[in-house]
């Protein structure tokens, strides 16, 4: 089981974790009861796989006990239908993969590593079909492509060729497609931060977690940012494809073997209004135009 000291402080931070969400909550017209059970029943869900992978009996009582949520409760909670709706057929993690065999393919990028158009089907070289057969063999190329259509992620031009959006899956359509990715990828960046605060105090290497931060930047020059980071990011993040692709066993027969691990590196930008922000930048004793950049440890530089 997790650690149990520093409670008060994940409180504070969870608290703070969800400022944003709550506000869309409310502008969603999402009232606190709804979220409440949904957070009891997440409560009971974690605690009985917990107190069974320590191979101890998840029984109503033993989560009621973890969890401080009533044994009636715990009872209904589990009698009932958890289930949650399933995933799409062709859900992002097959569609992420889709793109980086793509971009991986020396025949199917140009000499700057950008994606070319593909075929949708060709007896030699790449083709679109190929690449849905790599990763969804269990689908028909078709449906594949048109989920992929559908959110924007491809498109196809006058010939009929398949051309991809950008060079990593991010769709440009479909609000259920982008707040599934809310529900993945801020639990990972947590999952890294607690695992440096938790596991790092056992001796354990930290993961990588870094942040640069400058709070005195004009607006008028924000544009040209975004822009220059977002083309940075997407060249570090192709790199990272390249390296991964190397130990992925799918791809490379070769690669070390072992107990079956999941790994990944995200990027992503954020901005704030320097009015908004100021106060508790201040009040933590931050003169106006320095840099943080927190490491792993969450130590500044200095």
């Amino acid at each position: 089981m997790a650690a149990r000291d520093g409670g008060d402080e994940l409180v504070r931070a969870t608290a703070e974790i969800v400022r944003p969400l709550v506000k869309r909550l409310l502008a969603a017209n999402v009232p606190f009861a709804r979220i409440e059970s949904r957070l009891r029943a997440l409560f009971v869900e974690i605690a009985e796989h917990e107190l069974a992978r320590s191979r101890r009996p998840p029984t109503d009582s033993g989560i009621a006990l973890l969890t401080g949520v009533k044994r009636q409760q715990v009872h209904r909670i589990r009698a009932g239908d958890r289930s949650h709706p399933a995933a799409p057929a062709f859900g992002r993690q097959r569609a992420a993969s889709l793109t980086s065999r793509w971009i991986g393919d020396p025949r199917a990028v140009d000499a700057r590593g950008r994606p070319r158009p593909i075929p949708y089907q060709a007896e030699r070289g790449p083709s679109f079909v190929e690449l849905a057969r790599d990763v969804a063999a269990d689908l028909p190329p078709r449906a594949v492509l048109e989920e992929l259509l559908r959110t924007g992620a491809v498109r196809q031009d006058d010939k009929g060729r398949v051309v991809l959006s950008a060079a990593g899956y991010v769709p440009e359509r479909g609000r259920a497609e982008k707040l599934a990715m809310l529900g993945e990828d801020p639990a990972q960046l947590i999952e890294t931060m607690l695992y440096n605060v938790f596991a790092a105090e056992a001796g354990a290497e930290p993961l990588l977690q870094r942040t640069v931060f400058f709070d005195n930047l004009g607006a008028d020059g924000t544009p040209r940012v975004r822009a220059q980071v977002r083309r940075a990011a997407e060249r570090f993040l192709r790199s990272m494809d390249r390296l991964l692709a190397r130990y992925d066993r799918d791809r490379n027969p070769e690669a070390p073997q072992g107990e079956r691990r999941g790994l990944g590196i995200g990027v992503y930008f954020f901005e704030t209004d320097r009015a908004a922000s100021a106060g508790p930048a201040r009040a933590r004793g931050r003169a106006p135009g320095r840099t943080t950049a927190r490491r792993a440890q969450g130590k500044p530089r200095r």
